[in-house]
């Protein structure tokens, strides 16, 4: 694939990347141009991601999605491709921010996706040379650019001293927000964001959580790609009723008891495989929505 090259002294270099400390001299790019010019917003964490965190990263990218705002990561395994992956699946864009040339594609697993990205109106970008392999202190160095491109980051899940602490911390250099998932307390990729909130990132539990601090966002329409999603899932028999008042926004209990001719027993069953299997979630009121 052909790529394009921006150098800083050009007009047309993303004044978001200029402006940060030791920014890169040069871009090399394939894909959608335009996206570095749009207000994005970055998702990053763990790559040995949890289900709990493969949930919520899901739903948080196809909230993003929803609303038009491209997805920023740096396709990496667990988190970087889950929201990747996502925003594909769900008819949004995506930017990918490599840490390495693009002769040396890594990780090799996401070869496929890399390319998708660019088939479906995405951007990659790399501030390396063609030949450039992915060396470990590559890595750091990408993630600056993943914040300086975002208007904030989100952090799902990550692990101590891990490599999404560092992009909080660009983030915050940066002046931008850090928003976290609360971390499980029985995990190890749990740590890392609560010591995050610990240190001012912003409790996150939902959308809103992010949307509000943001004026370009928050008077966003949210459309929902219905016929993407439909084909995104394939749903066993004893999941559609339930899962088709879920859908109208009536998830509550009550609801579902009255609307279907099963027992509490029966529903609470199927509301637990519903959420193992990631196709719906729980919020903090005890209301059950689509993932």
């Amino acid at each position: 694939m052909k790529h394009r090259v921006i150098k800083i002294e050009e007009k047309d270099f993303p004044d978001k990347l200029k402006n940060i400390k030791k920014p890169p001299k040069v871009l090399y790019m394939i894909g959608n141009t335009e996206l570095l010019y749009e207000d994005c917003f970055g998702i990053v964490g763990t790559r040995k991601i949890t289900e709990y965190g493969t949930r919520n990263c899901i739903s948080f990218s196809k909230e993003f999605v929803f609303r038009k705002i491209p997805i920023v990561s740096g396709m990496a395994l667990g988190t970087d491709g889950i929201a990747h992956k996502t925003a594909i699946e769900y008819g949004g864009k995506t930017i990918a921010v490599l840490g390495s040339g693009f002769g040396n594609v890594f990780p090799l697993e996401h070869v496929e996706l890399y390319e998708k990205i660019i088939e479906t109106g995405g951007l990659v970008i790399t501030e390396f040379e063609y030949n450039m392999k992915p060396l470990k202190e590559n890595f750091p160095k990408r993630n600056r650019i993943i914040t300086a491109l975002s208007e904030g980051i989100l952090v799902i899940e990550a692990g101590y001293r891990s490599g999404s602490a560092i992009t909080a911390r660009n983030a915050k250099e940066q002046g931008k927000l850090v928003f976290a998932l609360p971390g499980m307390l029985n995990s190890n990729v749990g740590i890392g964001v609560n010591n995050l909130i610990k240190n001012g990132a912003i409790l996150t539990t939902n959308i809103q959580d992010i949307l509000f601090k943001y004026p370009q966002f928050s008077n966003r329409l949210r459309i929902e790609n219905k016929h993407c999603f439909s084909k995104s899932i394939k749903l066993k028999k004893e999941y559609v009723d339930i899962y088709k008042i879920i859908e109208k926004d009536e998830g509550i209990l009550d609801n579902i008891l009255v609307e279907t001719n099963l027992s509490v027993r029966e529903i609470l069953k199927i509301l637990t495989k519903m959420e193992l299997e990631g196709i719906i979630t729980q919020d903090i009121t005890g209301k059950y929505r689509l993932v």
